[in-house]
């Protein structure tokens, strides 16, 4: 099968959810068929990416798309009902060369990334067609809204909501779109219940991320917190935790230290550095970050679908303690798998009695790391995409067939 691959962003390098969450498709997928990547670029320095895609990719066609011709994109939608973030990647360029790929490529089926991208596949409606949304971004919308406190930010984050969901209709005309979640899945069966959607997990190369072996001594005293900190929900969540929860947790335990790993932290997370608090920036290999620590904590307030933050330490067996927001796309319990709780008082107390509790650390952490193995590793994943296709394919040459008659 040949697959058409279109993206906002490219998938490398993985540093970012989205992009690890293409990546981690695009790996297992390229080793049964043929993968076509068209993708956005930002900057002209991110060409230098091109070689560690070929190994996946037969073809890869990048359109510039700088950021002022977004900017400019978006003030033209203002007095309209298009979404800013639809209209951040409008392009010309990008018809033309999907249209130019599809012509020479004919490819079997259009895989489109985020719903920002339906918009360039609109029109090759008799090739199979799968939205790959990743999570609801109206259920992302509408928690942000309602987290933020700056009144300006909430309301153009209400009137973005109000054009996703009535821009959402258009999923009803493609052949699949899938969701990371089941709460996401209920999100959008409520929102469009005439579109066809599934789950498809975000998936986890198991075997970067084996269970540890104890080659690396983890830190009685370490916490640790990751993510992409340009993303406002993980800068907020780092915020969160070292101004109103580890002062809690140090009232039990004077001497725990906490590690905020992630590339390019802005000055609201730089400046939280000190007293014990880490701000590492990029690091070369985040599992060594986790195997040095001994509880993982994500303290997300807001946000959608399964983050990589809890599924990289579960996997890896380290013990994670998040809110109900974080634990919402994983299919965990909480109190048996990972502990939850959503204000700072509960969230220091789960993160206490894990620092003193090695028993209740190794319980916890094998029983999550059987299910997130099993759930997203990373070819079970990619068979589950492979799954929906047959299916599409199937559905249109019954119908195909019927109307022959």
């Amino acid at each position: 099968m040949k697959l058409l691959f279109l993206t906002s962003r490219l998938p490398y390098p993985p540093f970012r959810g989205d992009k690890l969450h293409l990546l981690n498709i695009l790996k297992p997928m390229s080793r049964r068929h043929e993968i076509v990547l068209v993708s956005f670029i930002q900057k002209e320095t991110e060409r230098q990416w091109i070689d560690e895609l070929r190994p996946y990719c037969k073809r890869i066609e990048l359109v510039h798309l700088p950021t002022w011709r977004s900017l400019l994109n978006c003030l033209g939608v203002v007095f309209s009902s298009t979404p800013f973030q639809v209209a951040y990647f409008r392009s010309r360029q990008m018809e033309k060369i999907i249209q130019q790929v599809v012509s020479e490529e004919q490819p079997d089926a259009i895989h489109i990334h985020l719903i920002r991208m339906a918009q360039h596949a609109e029109r090759f409606r008799d090739i199979p067609r799968v939205v790959d949304l990743t999570d609801a971004t109206s259920l992302y919308l509408s928690r942000f809204q309602q987290a933020t406190r700056n009144p300006v930010k909430r309301r153009l984050l209400a009137e973005e909501l109000r054009r996703i969901l009535a821009y959402e209709s258009l999923l009803t005309s493609f052949d699949r779109s899938l969701v990371c979640s089941p709460l996401d899945l209920i999100v959008m069966q409520r929102h469009v219940p005439a579109a066809k959607v599934e789950i498809s997990r975000n998936a986890v190369d198991m075997g970067r991320f084996p269970p540890l072996d104890g080659t690396i001594t983890a830190d009685p005293d370490r916490l640790i917190f990751t993510g992409n900190m340009t993303y406002f929900p993980n800068a907020d969540a780092a915020q969160y935790l070292v101004r109103d929860i580890l002062p809690l947790v140090r009232r039990e335990v004077p001497g725990v230290h906490l590690y905020l790993v992630g590339q390019n932290p802005p000055p609201s997370v730089r400046a939280l550095a000190g007293d014990g608090v880490v701000v590492t920036g990029f690091v070369e290999d985040i599992r060594v970050e986790y195997a040095r620590s001994t509880v993982a904590v994500a303290p997300v307030r807001f946000g959608a679908g399964t983050l990589y933050k809890l599924l990289e330490p579960l996997a890896l067996g380290v013990p994670v303690v998040t809110t109900t927001t974080g634990i919402g796309g994983l299919d965990l319990k909480p109190g048996d798998d990972v502990l939850v709780a959503d204000t700072a008082a509960g969230l220091a107390e789960h993160i206490v009695r894990l620092l003193r509790d090695p028993q209740l650390r190794r319980s916890l952490s094998q029983r999550a790391a059987a299910k997130v193995r099993e759930l997203h590793d990373w070819d079970a994943v990619a068979g589950g995409i492979e799954r929906v296709y047959t299916s599409v394919f199937a559905e249109r040459h019954d119908r195909e067939r019927v109307e022959a008659q």
